[in-house]
């Protein structure tokens, strides 16, 4: 895979959690959890994950994801 196939889009502005360890930290958006997960020390940076509705994004799948906009009805 290259290019477009190693993208992950998702709706940055949907809440999210950051799991880190044993701390939930909920984040008012993904891209806020984004944010706060670039803020974590290292060994816990490659550790944690983040959760939106029923998907838990790993470490390597948050460094593929982009931004895509909703559609308005």
């Amino acid at each position: 895979m290259s290019g477009e196939e190693d993208k992950i889009y998702a709706d940055a502005s949907q809440p999210a959690t950051l799991i880190d360890g044993d701390i939930l930290i909920d984040c008012l958006t993904l891209g806020d959890a984004v944010v706060a997960l670039d803020h974590l020390p290292e060994p816990r940076k490659s550790a944690a994950t983040i959760k939106v509705k029923d998907r838990v994004f790993t470490t390597s799948e948050i460094d593929r994801l982009h931004h895509r906009k909703t559609r308005s009805a």
